[in-house]
């Protein structure tokens, strides 16, 4: 394909992505592979250790390219862990197994009686509490800790830009779709965060039954940070805040309603107030749960693990976007056939009428969970049969912004005393004049902003 020919397909995937995200009928639905930047190693024949320590341009480049051989969809997935940057906190979090995955142990970064103190304060008590305890590279004296985290800050910074640099290589050779730099980032929602990072998944049920109004009170008390980090510097229609959702499914409903709903919910409001969309991977089998989903702003996007599609579609295809479901164990399990003959299945149920992305239920972390032969022959049948015949009509004649509730004016501005401004530093170290003034104050604001990013509560899970 010729440079002509790379720059028109890329145009007309960005317009695809615009129309579904815009309450329109694309030409075709989007199509997203299954393949990560581990399974893109493997298959590149890279040892993975030691290859995740020194991640380089040119080395992730030259994985994702061969990977192309394998790739249908119009996008490339490229995110993943960084074991040099949990090398310098010696993370408790995410621990690295023999074959190089990161994994997610148990862990619990405060105890019940100290419920009171984070919640006055959840950014200050973290930083202060729960990341030295969780992250021992920053629990000791504070040269070392300044060194470690310093250390830690380069790590992850060589990294993005390691892999932005080679993503976009690909991406520009390739005309896949990107979302434009600055517009999408990861999402916590409160009471994943407080069960996963915080309290531990083995902790957070005893609290439930014990101090229930705490553990309300927590999630609340956590609703300005994790808005606050929902802003991105770049507003596009292409873009998302990505909520991965974990501790749901493995609540009773009315502990649902009661301890995960009213923040989550909220806050995906507070997100569409300010023009962003969230997508949500909703992890395990959210069925009981789907009249929830509903009360969401219109053109959310909702990427299903579990569930009967039907359902889905017949109860939110007109207001939520929807992926997922197609299950990955099957291109290990069936026949071409099979796969094929389950592809048909969802497209007929959830394509018609459009607010639809092709997505596996999961995505695959090595070779061993896909047959490639089934997955050539399914996903060649995807891009041969997605094309809609009344492309422009609008799906749903409702106004996005009449879906939306607003509740930003009833949390207070996201204050702490380790976020400093310009203004504050400066009466300590005042400049010698207007120009100085403004020159220090850019110079200021760059470097905190990137620093800061690390140095919070996402520090723990990164």
């Amino acid at each position: 394909m010729n440079e002509t020919n790379v720059k028109t397909k890329q145009r007309e995937r960005q317009k695809m992505f615009r129309d579904v995200y815009d309450n329109t009928i694309p030409e075709r639905f989007p199509v997203h592979d299954c393949i990560t930047l581990d399974l893109a190693i493997e298959y590149s024949g890279k040892d993975k250790i030691p290859f995740v320590y020194d991640y380089t341009a040119e080395g992730i480049e030259e994985v994702l390219e061969k990977s192309m051989e394998i790739s249908y969809g119009d996008t490339i997935k490229a995110a993943n862990r960084n074991p040099a940057g949990l090398l310098f906190k010696q993370s408790k979090v995410n621990v690295m197994n023999s074959k190089g995955f990161v994994q997610h142990p148990e862990t619990s970064g405060f105890e019940a009686e100290e419920y009171d103190e984070f919640i006055q304060n959840p950014y200050d008590f973290t930083l202060e509490k729960v990341l030295p305890r969780l992250n021992p590279g920053f629990d000791t004296n504070s040269i070392n800790r300044s060194v470690n985290f310093t250390k830690y800050v380069l790590a992850q910074r060589s990294f993005a830009a390691e892999l932005d640099t080679a993503v976009d290589k690909v991406v520009e050779r390739h005309g896949l779709f990107k979302a434009p730099k600055g517009s999408s980032g990861v999402q916590l929602a409160p009471f994943d965060f407080l069960a996963d990072f915080c309290r531990g998944f083995a902790k957070v049920p005893l609290d439930i039954r014990r101090v229930p109004e705490k553990v309300e009170a927590a999630c609340e008390a956590l609703v300005p940070y994790l808005i606050e980090k929902s802003k991105y510097p770049v507003k596009s229609i292409e873009g998302e805040n990505k909520i991965m959702t974990h501790m749901a499914t493995f609540l009773r409903p009315k502990d649902f309603e009661r301890f995960y709903w009213p923040t989550f919910y909220k806050m995906v409001h507070m997100i569409a107030e300010r023009g962003q969309a969230c997508y949500i991977f909703c992890e395990s089998d959210w069925t009981r749960y789907i009249d929830y989903l509903q009360e969401l702003p219109q053109g959310t996007r909702l990427h299903m693990e579990y569930g009967d599609p039907k359902k889905f579609k017949d109860k939110l295809g007109k207001k939520m976007i929807l992926s997922g479901f197609y299950p990955i164990n099957l291109l290990k399990t069936g026949t071409k056939q099979q796969c094929i003959d389950k592809a048909k299945e969802l497209v007929d149920i959830l394509a018609p009428g459009g607010n639809f992305e092709w997505r596996f239920d999961k995505s695959a972390l090595e070779l061993a969970d896909v047959n490639l032969e089934n997955y050539h022959a399914l996903m060649q049948w995807i891009v041969e049969n997605n094309r809609y015949d009344n492309a422009g009509e609008k799906v749903s004649p409702t106004r996005k912004e009449d879906t939306i509730e607003k509740f930003s004016d009833q949390y207070p501005e996201f204050k702490s005393k380790y976020i400093i401004s310009y203004e504050e530093w400066k009466q300590d170290y005042p400049p010698v004049n207007e120009k100085a003034d403004e020159a220090m104050r850019k110079a200021y604001e760059r470097y905190s902003k990137m620093v800061e990013p690390y140095n919070d509560l996402y520090c723990i899970s990164g």
